[in-house]
């Protein structure tokens, strides 16, 4: 079905974002910088979406989908060649970032990625270690909201807000050391 894994990686991401019914703002923009990252065009991204239309025509529960069309075994393939642990500890994270984007981490969300953590043994420790940072992440955020929209502006304002910045910067840190070591 895919040319390479990273174009059913990306599919495995979108069909994410609809798992709860709507694509956010938020989950848009990081679907954008995966896609960065993955080196997938904007031509490739608009065809992405277009099949990922197509798999879930008449269709809302995207678990199964996913399931069905094997995008779980099509994202990961070759496990032990192209894929390592890392990698795919990593796929669990930008899920886990997605389903945070929009402040809810739905069901839908969860019963995907608790579905593949297990199916690609990434470690319940690994996996609790992503929720739980990608909920401190979604609480700092809501924190420097408040600072901007309550504080004065000044050097107060401006001290607390480089606090918040540099919070969120040491957890993402700290997230991609734990995929590296995921590897070893």
């Amino acid at each position: 079905m895919f040319e390479d894994n990273k174009e059913g990686e990306a599919i495995l991401y979108y069909l994410y974002m609809m798992a709860d019914g709507e694509i956010s703002p938020g989950e848009k923009k990081i679907f954008g910088t995966i896609c960065k990252e993955l080196d997938i065009s904007a031509d490739d991204r608009k065809a992405i979406i277009a099949r990922c239309g197509e798999l879930t025509e008449g269709k809302n529960n995207i678990f199964s989908v996913i399931v069905k069309e094997k995008i779980d075994e099509q994202a990961g393939e070759n496990w032990g060649t192209l894929r390592d642990a890392s990698d795919l500890a990593r796929i669990i994270w930008n899920l886990v970032n997605l389903g945070y984007a929009d402040s809810v981490y739905s069901e839908e969300e969860k019963k995907i990625t608790d579905y593949l953590a297990d199916k690609w043994s990434v470690s319940a420790e690994v996996h609790r270690e992503f929720l739980d940072t990608a909920d401190t992440i979604a609480a700092l955020v809501k924190h420097k909201k408040w600072i901007l929209s309550t504080l004065p502006e000044g050097e107060m304002r401006k001290k607390r807000e480089k606090k918040v910045n540099s919070d969120i910067k040491k957890l993402s840190a700290d997230v991609k050391l734990t995929i590296e070591e995921h590897a070893m």
